[in-house]
């Protein structure tokens, strides 16, 4: 039996080669001396109804058939099932099934066309050779195509290879978009030739082909197959076609041998194809089942000496031409004798499993130019791949991959952000070391004594731990890669750092506006214009600051005891490459910080220093006008402090909120934030200083010129002398005010006596008439007022006696032409 049509044309080149085997066959006198083959056939077209119509004609008509030989899997699939009843043996040579591989149910059933599943390993193994993980199966719902893609499947998820299918039955186009939608890379193509060039030409018209599309297709089409002929209307032209077939695979087993040993017919495979090419007008290639030909061949060969076995086999008693439909004995004879055969074919060695399937290698082919080339062989027992590396693909970029590749690509800060801020960092750092080393070096001068250089200490500390932060908070860049192992610390020394570093260098401001602010209010005025000038102990400032920084150790404890900082990932859109040819897209990923409830400890910590800046904004504002000689440095500490406030305040919520997944951006904000802070709170506190120490001699110190001795350089002694003197000056002060007053009083007197003395003589003129002449000879005022005043001073100076006292006399002595008058008064 063989098909002529239908799903596979196989009977065009077959039912040559069965009759060149029977021809030699029969020429042979070692091979059933005395008997001759006859074969008897009808075009199945692969159709099983019509099969099993045709099998009662075989087997009702005379002569008795010793054996069935079958084509396609559909008809062998039938007539293996019927075939036990009448005590036949079914031998295929096109049946590939995974299914006939079923003893139970086709018990008599052997095949030398290898299964389609001894192919799959084959696929299995070029998807580990070029690295594929994916693949998409498309299948005609046939059973020989359904058993084949589920034991694909099967061996595919061993490998840990994910698999999709699809299926269609006549027309492939829903099939095909469903795989453009699945974005299918990888495809293998399980169908019968005319359904493989409708799926080539809706590949054409689809897109799905070209560099990254890879086709596996049956090898046992014939090698022009995708070229249309015009009885199937495709919508598709032959070039269309050809150029949607370039490139692809197919996988088959070795079906011709390449030996040049020759097999029992005496011919080697190059020979029984060259033989076989004679019988037709046309190419070979255009030839529906040439390279099936040889398994066709072959089991002509494999039947004659399997009936040469049975016939040395039996019983004298019993002949062949015995046999009938219910010859137990025959059959089982000639079913053991098929089930041992093994001889060197023109197709390979020819054995048969226990489950009657053909042992042979897989051959896997490359279209190229229009041309199959022989890729390498997979021996199936082995599991060995034979490869000559000589496969080819589109624009010689290397296999493509199985799906659409998405790079992951880390969201880092650029160089371009990155290395200018580290360089003002560096700067920032630097100068502060540099400050310190002047300012320690001018240690003695009294406008950095009477700024508490520990305090400004502090916040050079802090300013350098802000500034080093931003190494950390920039990280990874462009060109730093951080290991997700270390990524974890990295998140807490960030955190860390800035706060400690914001807590010393805010906090020595702080400070500072927080003691001014307390003297300030102080509600004993006179004590607390008494204390401007007293010095202030440093450990004032350390408590406030050490304060404010067990709350940041604290805080930070329980964060990373109890929540820590992971490295999480946020995903975004994926991008696609314009100018890239390769299929990729690119996913940025952000690389981020987080705990479980970070937004808990976030709103903590920025509650704490917000309600920290407005506090101190304000304390800046309400001692604005206040200033004391040991924290000479209080109005420049106000207005940083305006300057961390705003700055702090507005970029908190705009980093947070606003520009949180923009990693440039974010940083930016961050290191302008920390640079404009440091770099004007640096400036403020130590700019007019170092001016000053630069432009101002120590000699030529305003409070060394009024002999103030500096409260640091003070001794014990001279410290509880200083105290004294100045609570003596206080009561000398207050004897000054009632001085002052008694002063204004006789001032009072003496006006109203002058006033006096001029109205009488006025009305002395008055009564002495117009006619009387007034001489100044005659008239003499006289009004001699002494004042002594007694002013006690007291000089704090080096050198003088402390409580000594100047008196200060202010004489007005007039003379008098006719009297003289003195009244002194002593205050």
């Amino acid at each position: 039996m063989e098909s002529g049509s239908g799903g596979w044309a196989g009977g065009e080149a077959c039912l040559p080669a069965v009759e060149m085997a029977l021809e030699d066959v029969n020429s042979r006198h070692d091979i059933l001396p005395g008997y001759t083959l006859n074969m008897t056939n009808h075009n199945s077209q692969c159709q099983p109804g019509l099969a099993m119509q045709q099998l009662y004609d075989f087997l009702y008509k005379p002569p008795t058939k010793l054996m069935l030989l079958t084509g396609c899997s559909p008809v062998t699939t039938v007539i293996a099932e019927a075939a036990p009843v009448w005590k036949l043996v079914v031998l295929s040579y096109g049946g590939s099934s995974p299914a006939l591989s079923n003893r139970n149910r086709f018990p008599t059933l052997f095949r030398t066309h290898p299964s389609a599943n001894m192919q799959n390993p084959t696929r299995i193994h070029i998807m580990e050779k070029f690295k594929w993980k994916r693949f998409t199966i498309l299948m005609s719902v046939e059973e020989v195509f359904v058993t084949t893609a589920k034991d694909l499947e099967a061996l595919a998820r061993k490998k840990g290879i994910k698999v999709d299918r699809q299926s269609f039955y006549g027309d492939p186009v829903d099939a095909m978009k469903t795989l453009q939608r699945q974005d299918a890379r990888i495809i293998i193509g399980l169908f019968y030739v005319t359904e493989a060039r409708k799926v080539l030409c809706q590949a054409y018209h689809h897109g799905l082909y070209g560099r990254r599309y890879v086709w596996f297709f049956i090898g046992w089409y014939a090698d022009t197959w995708y070229i249309p002929s015009p009885e199937e209307h495709l919508n598709c032209t032959a070039e269309q076609m050809a150029e949607a077939a370039e490139y692809h695979f197919t996988t088959e087993s070795v079906m011709l041998s390449r030996d040049n040993a020759p097999a029992i017919s005496k011919m080697t495979g190059g020979q029984f194809q060259e033989r076989l090419t004679r019988h037709f007008q046309k190419d070979t290639a255009n030839v529906g089942g040439f390279p099936e030909a040889p398994l066709a061949y072959d089991a002509v060969w494999a039947l004659a000496l399997a009936f040469n076995c049975t016939r040395n086999n039996l019983p004298p008693s019993i002949q062949l031409e015995n046999f009938s439909y219910d010859n137990k004995i025959i059959a089982d004879t000639l079913f053991q004798c098929v089930k041992n055969t093994s001889f060197r074919g023109v197709s390979g060695k020819v054995m048969f499993s226990d489950s009657g399937d053909r042992i042979a290698r897989t051959q896997i082919e490359q279209m190229q130019g229009g041309k199959y080339k022989i890729m390498g062989y997979y021996d199936t027992t082995s599991g060995d791949l034979e490869w000559y590396n000589k496969e080819q693909w589109l624009n010689g970029r290397g296999p493509p991959p199985d799906s659409t590749v998405i790079k992951k690509h880390a969201m880092t800060v650029s160089n371009k952000f990155y290395y200018p801020t580290v360089l003002f960092a560096i700067l920032g750092i630097a100068a502060c070391f540099v400050i310190y080393l002047f300012t320690n070096k001018h240690r003695d001068r009294l406008i950095i004594l009477q700024s508490q250089p520990e305090c400004n200490n502090l916040l050079l500390v802090g300013c350098s731990l802000c500034l080093f932060s931003l190494f950390l908070i920039g990280l990874p860049s462009d060109d730093i890669f951080i290991p997700d192992s270390v990524f974890s610390i990295l998140c807490h020394a960030r955190v860390t750092i800035l706060l400690f570093g914001f807590t010393f260098a805010y906090g020595s401001m702080f400070a500072k506006v927080w003691i001014v602010h307390r003297m300030g209010a102080n509600e004993n005025q006179q004590l607390a214009s008494r204390q401007k000038d007293e010095p202030i102990s440093a450990s004032k400032f350390y408590v406030i600051v050490a304060a404010l920084a067990a709350v940041d150790v604290f805080v930070c404890a329980v964060w990373i005891l109890i929540d820590p900082l992971q490295l999480t990932e946020q995903k975004f859109p994926l991008l696609v490459l314009a100018d890239s040819e390769e299929d990729e897209m690119i996913m940025p990923v952000l690389q981020q910080c987080q705990s479980n409830q970070q937004e808990v400890w976030i709103g903590i910590i920025m509650g704490f220093k917000c309600l920290l800046l407005v506090f101190g904004t304000f304390l800046s504002y309400e001692t604005r006008n206040l200033k004391l000689r040991f924290i000479n440095d209080s109005r420049f500490v106000g207005l940083a402090i305006y300057n961390v406030a705003v700055m702090t305040l507005v970029t908190a919520p705009v980093v947070t909120l606003l520009i949180h997944g923009k990693v440039d951006a974010n940083f930016a904000f961050i290191s302008l934030t920390v640079l404009i802070c440091t770099y004007i709170s640096i400036g403020l506190i130590y700019g007019p200083k170092i001016r000053h120490i630069i432009k101002v001699p120590p000699s030529a110190d305003e409070v060394q010129q009024n002999g103030n001795v500096a409260p640091a350089a003070m001794s014990k002694v001279d410290q509880k002398r200083y105290d004294m003197l100045k609570k003596e000056n206080e009561t000398l002060q207050l004897q000054i005010e009632e001085r002052e007053r008694k002063i204004h009083e006789c001032r009072e007197r003496l006006d109203a006596l002058t006033n006096n003395s001029e109205s009488d003589d006025m009305n002395s003129h008055l009564l002495s008439g117009n006619n009387k002449q007034i001489t100044d000879e005659n008239m003499t005022y006289s009004t001699a007022t002494t004042l002594t005043t007694t002013i006690p001073l007291i000089d704090l100076q080096n050198g003088n006696h402390p409580g000594q006292i100047y008196e200060h006399e202010n004489d007005n002595d007039e003379d008098d032409r006719s009297s003289t008058s003195s009244d002194e008064i002593l205050l």
